[in-house]
């Protein structure tokens, strides 16, 4: 991760801004940026005191000081780094506590406000001209009312954050504005979790290449790194969430897109560094994944999985610039160019799915049969007389241990097949 602290840090200094703005939610990937960022100035101070001219030079131009001799990282971070708690009516006190703590452990200039005002004055906007009042679902409202008013509640945090941005070093009597940060993860990418022009929508992203469970050891390793206790909380919830999809079989962001974010890492590493397709994909997981699902299982899986990249692959076109880290990155501009818009239904492929699962049930089926067979000749074998225990006029033992019988043996062979 030192190498996106490096990119963010090259990225100001030539970008002539004076820091950074981040809303600031107390999840994963927010506090992973806030984290980067304090990373990054923890680097600039050691640039620093190793007596590094250019780097000063650098950080006295951002900061608009001729003078200014960085003394420790939260100083500088409370000079340059802006983070906002935005919340609305159904924010938790628990994610603004987290993202306060975090912030004041960090040193960012914080601050906490309610959007609720923007959004019922946006909806107001629609109701004037049709007459109808949407709702949440919470409240009555229907699946399409809901997710437009969430949608609404996004929208208007990117609106608010690149107010501030523009405006909070003029409040400050400082000169210049702050680069907006990005804050969405490359799995909720590829699997288009993600709101057109929300949080994914800034001047750049530094997480929009790595990975979710990527960014979990990242700030495992910052807890001890930067002595941060605050995000012990913020690591647990994820784990949290981990159970709770374990034992109940959804719930959380990864019931909600039904799928894992370890499975979605799985999906972006086969469709795009071994060029899978849906059929193909699903020969490479059904071996891999024999232990874990059926193929059946599988199968549903994969083909939710396309259906959804197909429905959001047009997200993918507005990307924020991000730093290239993963090799499997679905940025459409820069290194994924693909169509973006895709038949959801895969019919030709879906169905192609469908054949390879009959034949995999036929193949089942013939090799229980045979399974069956021989172990029905073996009895016979050994009871064609009335005693069977051995000392019988009629019993004929075969060779064998226990006078088992080479028919046992290929049947339990075959039984050691059907066991894959």
């Amino acid at each position: 991760m030192l190498g996106v602290s490096c990119w963010l840090w090259d990225y100001l200094r030539r970008s002539g801004q004076g820091g950074f703005f981040l809303p600031l939610n107390g999840g994963i990937d927010t506090s992973s940026i806030s984290v980067l960022v304090y990373s990054m100035c923890n680097m600039v101070i050691k640039a620093v005191d190793r007596g590094d001219e250019q780097a000063l030079h650098d950080i006295r131009r951002v900061v608009g000081e001729s003078d200014y001799v960085p003394i420790e990282p939260k100083e500088l971070c409370g000079r340059i780094f802006v983070t906002c708690f935005m919340g609305s009516e159904s924010s938790s006190e628990e994610s603004k506590s987290k993202a306060k703590k975090l912030s004041g452990q960090i040193g960012s200039y914080h601050m906490s406000v309610l959007i609720d005002s923007a959004v019922t004055a946006v909806i107001g906007i629609f109701s004037t001209v049709t007459g109808v009042i949407p709702k949440f679902r919470a409240r009555g409202g229907s699946v399409r009312e809901n997710l437009a008013l969430q949608n609404v509640q996004a929208r208007v945090r990117m609106v608010i954050s690149y107010l501030f941005a523009q405006l909070m070093l003029w409040a400050r009597n400082r000169a210049g504005g702050l680069l907006v940060l990005g804050s969405t993860n490359i799995d909720d990418c590829l699997r288009g979790y993600v709101t057109k022009y929300d949080s994914s929508s800034a001047d750049i992203n530094p997480i929009g290449s790595i990975s979710k469970i990527d960014l979990k050891y990242f700030l495992l390793h910052a807890k001890s790194e930067y002595n941060l206790s605050s995000l012990e909380g913020i690591i647990g919830e994820m784990e949290l969430e981990n159970v709770h999809q374990h034992h109940r079989g959804g719930g959380g962001e990864e019931g909600d897109m039904g799928m894992t974010y370890e499975e979605l890492s799985q999906y972006g590493k086969l469709r795009m560094s071994e060029r899978c397709g849906p059929h193909s994909m699903f020969n490479k997981l059904t071996h891999s994944w024999r232990s874990k699902a059926s193929p059946e299982e599988t199968a549903k899986k994969v083909k939710l999985f396309f259906r959804f990249y197909a429905i959001n692959r047009h997200k993918m076109t507005i990307l924020t610039p991000a730093c290239h880290v993963e090799p499997y990155d679905p940025d459409d501009n820069r290194f994924d160019h693909r169509p973006f818009l895709y038949n959801s239904g895969w019919r030709w492929q879906f169905r192609t799915i469908d054949n390879a699962l009959r034949k995999i049930d036929l193949k089942h089926r013939t090799l229980e049969e045979e399974v069956k067979k021989k172990t029905h000749h073996g009895k016979e074998r050994k009871c064609f007389d009335k005693d069977c225990s051995g000392k019988g006029p009629g019993f004929a033992p075969v060779k064998g241990e226990g006078g088992s019988s080479n028919g046992d043996k290929k049947a339990a062979s075959s039984a050691e097949i059907l066991s894959f």
